[in-house]
């Protein structure tokens, strides 16, 4: 495969199924898409710690924690960069995940790769859409009665 096929492939995938729902939680939370990102960054890393059953994982698992624990505290709002190639190879462990999992396999961890794609893709968006008004908006003439 070419890398605009790939890149092709990751813009679906990201605007389908990704981009809407971290659209929903920025307009939620009020946070902007970096800070979403930094959430998901230091769930994936809390995920991990919780998962971990050598000491080299906890200790990777938890200087992760710690530090996206930082940056998501210090530097929340500053832009992120995501890579293609890492985004993409976070989706094929993902598949291959449920995949094991569709043959016979415990579903423990696949909440990691979850965390990692939602992260992954909020960086990505530069801009977010403007929230939708689900009110109508008051009358004049019934906010001067």
């Amino acid at each position: 495969m070419s890398i605009p096929m790939l890149a092709r492939i990751d813009h679906w995938i990201g605007k389908t199924l990704f981009m809407p729902l971290i659209v929903k939680l920025c307009h939620l939370t009020r946070q902007t898409q970096y800070a979403i990102a930094r959430l998901f960054w230091f769930a994936a890393m809390l995920s991990g710690l919780y998962r971990s059953e050598h000491v080299f994982d906890y200790i990777v698992f938890g200087l992760g924690s710690f530090f996206m624990m930082l940056t998501a505290s210090l530097r929340a709002d500053r832009p992120a960069r995501s890579h293609l190639w890492f985004r993409l190879l976070a989706l094929v462990l993902l598949v291959v995940r449920i995949g094991d999992i569709a043959l016979g396999g415990q579903a423990l961890g696949i909440e990691f790769w979850v965390f990692v794609l939602i992260a992954e893709y909020a960086a990505t968006i530069r801009t977010l859409p403007p929230r939708k008004n689900s009110k109508p908006a008051a009358r004049s003439a019934e906010a001067g009665a």
